[in-house]
């Protein structure tokens, strides 16, 4: 990876410090690169994270909740009370 240096302005620098506080990036350099990354590039799929496509997710979506629906029926499951 190569090192490149670039000038910000004050609101800038202002919002990286603010992300940077709150634990969302490790620094400066980190937060820096997802913007570009997502500026330039597009930003990531969670599915390519996990090498799934969306149509696979829904279906296994759609059994689980049929799975739960099937549960609550036969009153295997209690209801939730927060």
């Amino acid at each position: 990876m190569s090192s490149q240096h670039i000038t910000l302005s004050e609101p800038l620098i202002r919002l990286l410090d603010t992300q940077v506080k709150t634990g969302r990036f490790k620094d400066a350099s980190a937060a820096v690169q997802e913007a570009v990354w997502s500026f330039f590039v597009g930003p990531v799929s969670p599915f390519d994270e996990y090498r799934v496509t969306a149509e696979e997710v829904e279906k296994s979506a759609k059994r689980d909740l049929a799975a739960i629906k099937s549960d609550r029926r036969a009153g295997r499951l209690k209801p939730w009370k927060p």
